[in-house]
């Protein structure tokens, strides 16, 4: 079966529950345990929590010196790292939404935050200037690693079993001209693993199979990519249907399926193994920067998004076959 979608009329969303009060885009969002919470991040500067079942806004904003790119948090759901334009990452407590710790290790916007799920959980962030820096969650934030990536980092995911990390990078090819890869590093000795894989243009974000045995990669060139994650070499071909960008991807609990957003305003859902739809998109009204899976509490079948319209929009996947 061919991996390019059939025509078929998108549906519109039908949202369960709309979030609303940021100022401005939501570049990210995240579940806590238990799925009744999801935590924002915005351009308006604030990272926010909100009740999924009434809608509401809960406790205060939490408040950066400038917009906010990267997002996460740890697994035992008590603490949630954020950074963007003022180069710091904030770590919170999330129930009183009161700054804990303030990690100053970048000299330029952070855009993207990733934790891993090993036993001794690490933070990463990656910056415009290409800088990752791994750091260990304790007390300070001790760092374990530095790694100079090039030129800017976009996305950032650790492998299941925490022992290497993938990056969404810009590189200068000859000194000159920017490509745009992804590459794979040892969290233990930060060395270059595998890589570069050029995917063409921007590459929005990068995620590991549960498995650990591939790599999927979303693009500027509005397709998705999957990576032999030992190899690098291309797994079948590029997953198209997206007319736009496509910016965020998340995996259901089980590892089957993919879902994608786009700046073409859609959700749309894939079989993670064979990169064929699956599902009728869903349909927005604008452009979309972040897309996750509800946790395993709410059996995976709600999807959160949120984009350029300042809402974060929850919806029952439709399950309706092409």
């Amino acid at each position: 079966m061919s991996n390019t979608p059939q025509k078929s009329a998108d549906l519109t969303a039908k949202p369960l529950t709309t979030l609303s009060g940021h100022e401005d885009t939501i570049w990210g969002l995240a579940y806590l345990p238990g799925g009744n919470r999801v935590v924002t991040c915005s351009d308006d500067c604030t990272v926010r929590i909100w009740d999924v079942e009434t809608g509401e806004q809960q406790g205060t904003s939490m408040e950066h010196e400038g917009g906010v790119y990267g997002l996460a948090v740890t697994r035992d759901g008590k603490r949630i790292l954020s950074g963007g334009d003022d180069k710091n990452i904030t770590v919170w407590d999330v129930e009183t939404q009161e700054a804990i710790e303030e990690w100053g290790t970048h000299t330029s916007s952070i855009w993207c935050i990733a934790m891993s799920d090993s036993v001794d959980q690490l933070a990463a962030s990656g910056d415009a200037h290409g800088k990752i820096v791994i750091k260990e969650m304790k007390e300070g934030g001790q760092i374990k690693q530095s790694i100079d990536a090039d030129n800017s980092v976009r996305s950032l995911c650790f492998s299941p079993n925490g022992e290497r990390i993938a990056c969404a990078a810009n590189e200068l090819d000859d000194g000159v001209h920017v490509v745009h890869v992804v590459h794979v590093y040892d969290v233990e000795s930060g060395e270059l693993v595998l890589g570069p894989i050029n995917h063409g243009k921007v590459v929005r974000c990068v995620l590991w199979s549960l498995d650990g045995s591939r790599l999927f990669s979303a693009s500027d060139d509005r397709t998705i990519q999957c990576w032999h994650s030992e190899t690098g070499e291309s797994i079948g071909q590029p997953w198209r249907g997206h007319d736009n960008y496509v910016t965020s991807l998340s995996l259901s609990l089980d590892g089957t399926k993919l879902a994608s957003a786009s700046a073409d305003k859609t959700i749309r859902f894939w079989n993670a193994h064979s990169g064929d739809p699956i599902e009728r998109p869903l349909q927005h009204k604008s452009r979309l920067w972040a897309v996750t899976f509800s946790p395993a509490s709410r059996s995976g079948e709600f999807v959160a998004c949120g984009g350029s319209d300042k809402k974060v929009t929850i919806c029952h996947r439709h399950t309706i076959p092409f």
